[in-house]
């Protein structure tokens, strides 16, 4: 349930701002300065999310400027599952924890089935309807996935540019995947369990070395010590920036995962923790976050990720989906684990 304190906030605010229509409906500035003041009195907002460091600190200073005297502090994990795990530890550990969590719904889904996440009403806060959210969460960001591949070591013409490129022969032994299902999962909304699982045992058969993080994956298909790659888009853009020589092709559908914002039980400054799942919401917050990692949030105007996937065919699952494949995520985790080299 929201609390009163925030219930009679927004609600005062969405009355104000229901007189002014706007081409993009948004959360009213009011009511997040009226939650801003609140946070203020409770300590740091500690904030657990995957970003590196020098993209998270530009967040935070946007953050800190739009919302005097709220520290943002943040903790990266790069992995995915691991933000999960560790909120769990620490609330049972009675440790101090996050107060907001921005992770793919199934890592969160693990602390909702423990209780451990604010239900939320998103509707009364004024979240538009483009703006993707269940009780427990609301849409953050989306991470698309896209296939790499080196310019110096692949040609144009044999770059992998849709699924079944990944099972020619040629790539035996030379492609790099991310060990979580991720993209799987989200593929698995469109092709069905199935066709899904298949071609995960196909891809096996290449010889695939599986990495922690997709950001080492795109480091590596720069260098050409893996040629080819399923990778994410935003974490290649930062060796491409670079000078890296990698090129992509969005695959027919493109898997995405939208990457959720759940406010922590136990956190200490919840008041905070919601107060950055909103902006993160609203047009300026979605543009420094975008601008900040390369990842843009689909359902909110004027992004980039938006122009991006116009006109494609998207593959994901809704977040209430989440918890009734957990099961399938949990299997296809496995295959991708005992079918591919592992890279330390």
């Amino acid at each position: 349930m929201t609390p009163d304190f925030v219930r009679r906030s927004f609600v005062a605010a969405a009355l104000v701002a229901a007189a002014a229509p706007a081409a993009y409906a948004q959360i009213p500035s009011a009511s997040l300065d009226q939650l801003a003041a609140q946070a203020r009195t409770k300590g740091p907002v500690i904030w657990y999310e995957s970003s590196p460091t020098d993209q998270a600190d530009k967040i935070a200073a946007a953050f800190a400027k739009r919302f005097p005297g709220v520290q943002l502090q943040h903790t990266r994990d790069a992995g995915g599952a691991g933000i999960g795990a560790r909120v769990i530890q620490e609330v049972q550990g009675n440790a101090r924890t996050a107060d907001l969590l921005t992770g793919s719904a199934s890592v969160i889904w693990q602390l909702v089935n423990r209780d451990m996440v604010v239900k939320q009403d998103w509707k009364e806060m004024g979240v538009p309807a483009s703006v993707s959210t269940s009780p427990f969460t609301i849409a953050s960001t989306t991470a698309v996935y896209v296939l790499l591949s080196n310019k110096q070591q692949v040609s144009d013409a044999e770059a992998p540019k849709n699924w079944d490129d990944l099972l020619n022969p040629k790539w035996s032994g030379k492609i790099g995947l991310w060990i979580r299902a991720e993209p799987q999962l989200s593929l698995a909304a469109v092709w069905g369990e199935q066709k899904t699982a298949t071609f995960i045992e196909s891809v096996n058969r290449q010889k695939p070395f599986v990495f922690k993080s997709t950001f080492p994956l795109a480091q590596q298909v720069g260098a050409g010590e893996v040629p080819v790659g399923l990778g994410l888009y935003h974490a290649a853009m930062v060796p491409i920036a670079k000078g890296a020589p990698i090129r992509f092709h969005f695959p027919d559908p493109v898997p995405t995962t939208t990457l959720h914002s759940a406010v922590i039980a136990a956190g200490k400054n919840r008041e905070g923790g919601l107060l950055l799942a909103l902006w993160l919401a609203t047009p300026e917050g979605a543009k420094v976050y975008e601008a900040a990692t390369g990842r843009g949030h689909a359902g909110v105007e004027g992004t980039e990720v938006q122009k991006l996937l116009a006109g494609r065919t998207l593959a994901e699952f809704s977040p209430d989906k989440v918890p009734a494949n957990l099961e399938m995520f949990e299997r296809f985790n496995k295959s991708i684990a005992a079918g591919g080299q592992a890279v330390k």
